[in-house]
């Protein structure tokens, strides 16, 4: 707190945050020509931030590494706190800046450089998991985790790194009626896939095998895994009501 007091009193203050500009240089500039603000006061935000975090004072954070990224010059150190900003929407429940640092992260995790292509499957594999949260609980999440776990790039990271994501994407599904024309294509790609839970064996027994009764039984399954999973039990009403019509 203290190593950080400079930087923080400097931010406390609107007027002088609005003398801050896209240009990092010329910010690191003002802030030590004419703050005294020096590297090491900004790279002492970083871990007050990370402290601020740590003691479940996520709306500090965000606005910490906020800042912080429109300071340092470091690219790693940048996407750290990228990523420590959109944890701290997350717990915070902030959607709307979730969805922001989302759209961020993917654009970051696409441009950066990688030591070979697992790396950044890895990486697209860990936005997946964080979106999870904003997916289902924006008020259009279930629309965006269609569209991204069906590009290409993001579906093979699902196959090859995390097949358990396809429970998510199916209940995306299913609980989006706009969207119910995908289900036949969803269905195929369930078919043929060795991972298996209580939502996607509902699908494949009922639009596959012709299993009524198989699929009531998965319904019943269902149910316990809506109430378990804390991804799913935001609309676990919701998602009883629809698999009851996809039943039907």
């Amino acid at each position: 707190q203290q190593k950080a007091a400079k930087v923080v009193a400097f931010l406390s203050n609107p007027a002088l945050v609005k003398q801050l500009r896209s240009d990092k240089s010329y910010n690191l500039a003002l802030l030590r020509d004419e703050h005294g603000v020096g590297a090491e006061d900004v790279e002492s935000l970083f871990a007050y931030a990370k402290f601020q975090f740590e003691c479940g004072n996520y709306s500090a954070a965000a606005e910490f590494l906020y800042h912080y990224r429109s300071l340092c010059t470091n690219a790693e150190k940048g996407a750290a706190a990228l990523w420590g900003k959109f944890a701290s929407d997350i717990l915070r429940q902030d959607w709307d800046a979730a969805v922001e640092d989302m759209t961020r992260l993917k654009d970051a995790v696409e441009n950066r450089a990688y030591p070979n292509p697992l790396a950044r499957t890895r990486a697209r594999t860990w936005l997946m998991h964080w979106s999870l949260f904003v997916f289902f609980n924006h008020e259009n999440g279930r629309n965006a985790i269609i569209d991204l776990f069906f590009q290409e790039r993001y579906m093979q990271g699902v196959q090859a790194e995390a097949p358990h994501l396809l429970r998510y994407l199916a209940a995306a599904v299913i609980t989006n009626k706009h969207r119910r024309p995908i289900l036949k294509a969803l269905v195929l790609l369930l078919n043929n896939e060795t991972y298996a839970d209580p939502i996607t064996e509902f699908l494949v027994q009922l639009f596959v095998e012709c299993d009524f009764d198989g699929a009531r039984e998965r319904r019943q399954e269902f149910g316990r895994v809506r109430t378990d999973d804390c991804v799913l039990v935001g609309c676990q009403e919701e998602l009883a009501e629809h698999e009851r019509l996809v039943l039907f």
